[in-house]
């Protein structure tokens, strides 16, 4: 008799750590799951905001080329000093 209760008790308790085993097993596939959405929920914000820079660098060169030539076609020898300057300032830098 104390093998058939003995026998009976290690049936359960296999029974009882397989379905511990299969919910640990569906709890970590849904925080991968979780986790997956969030990383590309965050890569997608990522690239839209990367596009938003683009596209706000691109805004930001045209003007500044606009004002480039419109200094150098209105003050040629301020527009020179300028560039000279900014050379100079640079070029300081990059040796420091």
């Amino acid at each position: 008799m104390a093998r058939m209760e003995t026998s009976e008790d290690v049936r359960t308790a296999s029974h009882d750590l397989t379905d511990k085993a299969v919910d640990a097993g569906l709890s970590a596939v849904d925080s991968l799951e979780r986790t997956a959405a969030n990383i590309q929920d965050a890569g997608e914000r990522l690239i839209a905001k990367g596009t938003e820079l683009g596209d706000n660098m691109q805004k930001v060169a045209r003007n500044f080329s606009t004002a480039v030539d419109k200094s150098v076609s209105e003050q040629p020898l301020t527009t020179l000093g300028m560039a000279i300057a900014a050379g100079f300032i640079l070029g300081a830098i990059w040796k420091a």
